[in-house]
C-alpha cells in the first residue's frame, strides 16, 4: 500500500499523455512541436545561406560593374564620390552611387538597341592587360540604359545586369542567385547630367571640322554604320572616337552614363562629339591604353525587365 502515491502518480502521468486534449495527445502535440522546430531551423539555415550568397553576388557584380574598390554588400554603401572627366577623360574619385532605400525605378525596363563592344586594357609595352564583353542596352525614347558583362577573357560572367535610371536618378542591378531573382538600388548622383531636360542644339556635323577640343579625322564604316571620327590631346593623353549619327542610333545621348563602368572609368570625356560611339582609344601619357570597338548592333531588339520579377533588397521601390 505504500507504492499507491507513485503508482497514483504514474498512471496521471500516463492518462495525461495518453488523453486527448482538444482531439490531439500531448505526445501528438509534442512531435508536432518538435517537428514545426526542426523545419523553422532549416528554414533559418537556409535563409541565412541564401543571404550570403546573395551578398556575394551584390559584391562580386558591382566589383565586376564598377571596380573591386567599390563593391558593396547588400547591407552596405558604395562610394560616393562621383567620377569626373575633364576633356580628355581623367578620372576623379570612385563611381558616384550609394546605396539608396529610397531610390526610385520605373515599372518595367524596355530596351529597343542592343550594341556588342569588345573593351580591351592594354599596358605601355603593348602587351593585353585584359578584354571584356559587354552588350549595352538603349531606348531612343527613354533616360535609361543597360548593360551586361558577357564576358572577361574569354570566360562567361554571371555579374548583375546595371541599369542606369536618369529620370529616376537610380543604379538598380539585377540579379539571380540559385535561380532566385532580385535587384538592389543606388542613388545615382551624376544622373542629372543625361535626364535629357536640356538636349544638345541641332548640329550639321558634315560642315563640323573641330567640336569642343575635337578635331575631325575623318570618315569609316563600323558594324555597317558611317563614322566619323574625332581626336583630342591633353595633359591626360589623347582620346580618338569614332561616332556615328545614324538615326537608329539616337539613343547615343547615354552612352555616356557608362562612364562609370570599370573598364570606361576616365575614359570618356564630358565634351564627346555627339552621338552613338562605335570606336574609341584612349591613351594615357606613360603609353597606357584602352580599345571599346563595336562587334555588332542590333535595332530591333526587345528586351524589357519586369522589376515585379525582381524583388528589391535593402529597400523599398
Amino acid at each position: 500500500m505504500r507504492r499507491t502515491p507513485q503508482l497514483l502518480a504514474v498512471l496521471a502521468l500516463l492518462s495525461a499523455v495518453s488523453a486527448p486534449a482538444n482531439g490531439q495527445s500531448l505526445l501528438d502535440r509534442l512531435k508536432k512541436k518538435a517537428q514545426d522546430a526542426i523545419e523553422q531551423k532549416a528554414e533559418d539555415k537556409m535563409n541565412a545561406k541564401l543571404d550570403a550568397m546573395a551578398e556575394k553576388l551584390v559584391d562580386n557584380s558591382f566589383a565586376a560593374l564598377f571596380g573591386d574598390s567599390s563593391a558593396t554588400g547588400a547591407g552596405g554603401a558604395a562610394a560616393t564620390s562621383g567620377a569626373r572627366n575633364d576633356g580628355t577623360g581623367a578620372a576623379r574619385g570612385l563611381p558616384p552611387f550609394s546605396l539608396g532605400a529610397n531610390a526610385k525605378t520605373e515599372d518595367r525596363y524596355t530596351f529597343s538597341v542592343v550594341v556588342t563592344s569588345e573593351i580591351e586594357s592594354a599596358e605601355r609595352d603593348g602587351k593585353s592587360a585584359g578584354k571584356a564583353v559587354l552588350k549595352m542596352h538603349f531606348n531612343p525614347s527613354t533616360a535609361y540604359t543597360g548593360t551586361l558583362i558577357e564576358a572577361v577573357d574569354g570566360k562567361r560572367q554571371d555579374a548583375a545586369f546595371a541599369i542606369l535610371d536618369a529620370k529616376n536618378k537610380s543604379m538598380v542591378m539585377l540579379m539571380v542567385a540559385d535561380k532566385n531573382k532580385f535587384s538592389i538600388a543606388y542613388d545615382w548622383t551624376e544622373a542629372e547630367r543625361y535626364a535629357q531636360e536640356h538636349p544638345e542644339p541641332a548640329v550639321n556635323w558634315d560642315t563640323v571640322t573641330t567640336w569642343r577640343g575635337f578635331k575631325r579625322i575623318g570618315t569609316k564604316t563600323i558594324a555597317g554604320f558611317p563614322t566619323e571620327g574625332y581626336r583630342a590631346e591633353g595633359a591626360d593623353g589623347t582620346v580618338e572616337f569614332w561616332v556615328s549619327h545614324d538615326r537608329r542610333l539616337t539613343a547615343g545621348g547615354m552612352f555616356g552614363a557608362n562612364s562609370s563602368l570599370k573598364q570606361l572609368r576616365g575614359r570618356i570625356p564630358d565634351e564627346m562629339p555627339q552621338g552613338m560611339p562605335l570606336e574609341m582609344t584612349s591613351t594615357s601619357p606613360s603609353g597606357e591604353r584602352v580599345t571599346l570597338r563595336v562587334t555588332n548592333i542590333n535595332t530591333s531588339a526587345n528586351v524589357t525587365y519586369l522589376m515585379a520579377d525582381y524583388p528589391r533588397v535593402g529597400g523599398k521601390r
